[in-house]
């Protein structure tokens, strides 16, 4: 097996997992923000489950870079398994504490890092560079679906086998997803024979390599620049829905709008496995960009259940094109020996800014906005007749002008046109090279 086979053998079980995982993400997130119902509460452990994976992407990207990519994803699959089990562990006990999630999630949060940019790092490696917008669309078809069913089913077990039945779930998924690592021969490319140590000081040579490299290509790091300001506002946004939408509705409310939203990235995947991709790829990210960011601000507006997962629904329908129309830019114009390191220090960069999307979306909304839009108070007297009075209002008002600044930085993207034509200006990188072991066969078959 080898080409879309492979990628789709190795996909099928990081869905599996990623299912899993949304249950026990989904229950411990309602969990944390019912104990309290502050937002604060939440972001803390929205926080501590990226900024250590954040801090620590480019390290591990230049690990990936000098291991087996079938090393880095096992292990990756088998630490957030671990940090299941303990947290397991500790609710079964009914000595499960926020503090004790704060203290834990930030492995989990190292180790999605290692299986993010490794299995993206590894589909230029194995998929053809002529069908690389069907692998990236599958991906998003794959995932789409885990979101689609994830919320809804988490929603539904909370009510009946509880976080005791979710937690057992999650553990069973992470079983399924080591095993198609363990079964399926990941290719890794040619190594330079002169990297082969790995110590502190070539970690920080290979970081200051990557760096370089993006500078070269120019409008890459340019481009990169400006998303991490959209991608400041989409994390606020993503960190308030889940109180906006149980400021309307209940626990089947939420999962409801959620899946929604996983129905739509199951119809944007269809779409990019159907089509083959724009011609012009930055057209596509900055044009879905714009429509997100324009959609964002009129969804919080409505105060009904069904316009909030309809709103759900297109956002997250629209939002494949985008993503998969970059990683494909990414993955024509980097070269497989530094996409490790590029792409885990791309992430870094873009996401750099997330922690502080958080905290300043917990703190504001608590402190100001949503009390600012109560019955009476300053900020109800201006919105009110738009974004209504009272519970979640604020929060509605937040993620509108959210949605208002990342339109502005999506229109100053599309004003440069080193940005606007970094797809055609900027060469393509050369086909990968893969390591051949000592029976001459290439490294891209299941076992």
């Amino acid at each position: 097996m080898s080409g879309l086979k492979l990628f789709y053998f190795v996909l099928f079980g990081q869905a599996i997992s990623l299912l899993g995982s949304t249950l026990t993400n989904f229950g411990l997130g309602v969990w944390a923000y019912q104990l309290s119902n502050e937002v604060t509460n939440f972001t803390t452990i929205a926080i501590a489950s990226t900024l250590p994976g954040l801090l620590l992407g480019p390290f591990i990207g230049t690990l990936i870079d000098r291991v087996k990519r079938k090393t880095i994803l096992f292990f990756a699959q088998f630490g957030s398994a671990v940090v299941t089990a303990v947290l397991a562990g500790l609710y079964w006990t009914d000595q499960l504490q926020v503090w004790h999630i704060i203290a834990i999630v930030p492995v989990a949060s190292v180790c999605a890092t290692m299986l993010q940019v490794g299995f993206t790092s590894c589909i230029s490696l194995v998929v053809p560079r002529d069908q690389l917008s069907k692998a990236n669309g599958m991906m998003g078809l794959g995932f789409g679906s885990v979101q689609l069913a994830g919320p809804l089913l988490a929603g539904l077990a909370i009510d009946t086998i509880g976080m005791r039945g979710i937690f057992l779930i999650d553990i069973a998924t992470f079983i399924v997803g080591l095993l198609t690592i363990a079964i399926a021969t990941i290719p890794t490319p040619k190594k330079d024979p002169t990297k082969e140590k790995f110590t502190f000081r070539h970690m920080y040579l290979d970081l200051r390599d990557a760096y370089r490299y993006m500078k070269e290509k120019k409008g890459i790091l340019g481009g990169l620049y400006v998303f991490t300001l959209v991608w400041f506002n989409v994390s606020i946004v993503q960190v308030l829905f889940l109180p906006l939408v149980l400021g309307l509705g209940t626990r089947t409310d939420l999962g409801l709008v959620q899946s929604m939203g996983g129905v739509g990235t199951l119809v944007g995947g269809i779409l990019m496995v159907v089509w083959k991709g724009a011609s012009r790829q930055t057209y596509a990210i900055l044009g879905t960009s714009l429509f997100i960011s324009f959609m964002l601000i009129i969804i919080p507006i409505g105060q009904q259940i069904w316009m909030l997962a309809l709103g759900a629904f297109i956002v997250m329908a629209a939002a494949p094109i985008a993503a998969a129309s970059s990683q494909t830019l990414w993955q024509k114009k980097v070269e497989a020996s530094y996409q490790g390191r590029v792409f885990s220090l791309r992430n870094t960069i873009m996401r750099s800014a997330q922690p502080l999307a958080f905290l300043s979306a917990g703190f504001l909304a608590d402190n100001y906005f949503e009390p600012s839009m109560m019955e009476g108070k300053v900020l109800a007297q201006y919105f009110g007749d738009i974004w209504g009075i009272g519970q979640s209002r604020g929060v509605a008002l937040m993620i509108s002008c959210a949605g208002a600044l990342s339109m502005v930085f999506v229109v100053l993207a599309w004003m440069v046109p080193g940005v606007r034509r970094v797809d055609i200006d900027l060469p393509d990188a050369e086909e990968p090279k893969i390591e051949v072991p000592a029976d001459g066969e290439p490294k891209v078959e299941v076992s």
